[in-house]
């Protein structure tokens, strides 16, 4: 596959540079050791969340190649998403023909699950959104955690974090989706839990955790649900075929508990 010749293969790409940034910090600034937070004087001073504890001591160097691996794979994300906005306009209806590309993931016999990116109008409009907003969070944490002990492991998580919405941007059916949500859902976890030290910081991670896991487990019943009706996962298998639609909407509900949810309510996710 030809990512940088192709225009329908580019937007592989796109997350690519914050997981890459990911693994690169979290295999280079993995060597630390524990020290009393006061003995921090590479930070400036010490954190005053950490007095009197022990927590990992991140060389300066670490500090160093956290930031510029994390700021240059939200840089490298936000150029090929400008790139991929200029092949997306050189389209003459957007919309009707779209950038897309997907690879073969899973054979289960009967059918064979695909992964694969897709560009239309509405992924347009988070591509401008995502990558800009991502890389304004990294730049003020670049200051907000200047001088907090374990900032590589800050930078880490926000990567992935930002890797994984941007696959969720891209992709082209709804289980890639779901894969995206669930990895940003861990990432939500560890980054309200940073300071897991603090009561009121732990709490609130574990009711996070708790209350996004549970929801998303309907959400992937919802998953099976539609696959089950429409024996695909790709939008525009289910969001450009007409007898497709028109069967989600006369679909006999699912009535789970007191809930009643109807199939034309899995339209709704789309629109």
């Amino acid at each position: 596959m030809d990512f940088l010749n192709d225009p329908n293969a580019l937007p592989w790409l796109i997350p690519a540079g914050p997981l890459l940034a990911f693994l690169i910090i979290t295999l280079l600034t993995n060597k630390s050791k524990l020290a009393p937070a006061s003995d921090h004087h590479e930070y400036g001073g010490h954190h005053p969340d950490y007095d009197g504890m022990m927590v990992p001591v991140v060389a300066r160097y670490s500090r160093f190649i956290s930031i510029v691996v994390g700021m240059s794979g939200v840089v490298a994300a936000l150029i090929i998403s400008w790139v991929t906005l200029y092949n997306a306009s050189q389209l003459h209806h957007l919309g009707e023909d779209v950038l897309t590309s997907s690879i073969a993931w899973m054979d289960t016999g009967d059918t064979v699950f695909r992964m694969g990116v897709l560009v239309d109008p509405a992924t347009v409009i988070m591509l401008v959104m995502v990558p800009i907003a991502v890389l304004m969070i990294f730049i003020y944490s670049i200051g907000y955690m200047a001088h907090d002990p374990r900032q590589a492991r800050f930078f880490a998580l926000i990567s992935l974090f930002a890797g994984a919405m941007l696959t969720l941007v891209v992709a082209d059916n709804v289980l890639l989706l779901f894969v995206g949500w669930e990895v940003m859902g861990v990432c939500s976890y560890l980054l309200i839990g940073f300071w897991f030290e603090k009561e009121s910081a732990y709490k609130a991670a574990i009711k996070a955790f708790t209350t996004t896991r549970i929801a998303d487990v309907v959400m992937l019943l919802g998953i099976a649900y539609l696959y089950s009706l429409t024996g695909t996962l790709n939008y525009r298998d289910i969001m450009y075929n007409p007898e497709t639609l028109d069967m989600l909407a006369t679909t006999t509900p699912i009535i789970l508990g007191g809930w009643t949810v109807s199939a034309a309510s899995i339209i709704g996710i789309f629109l």
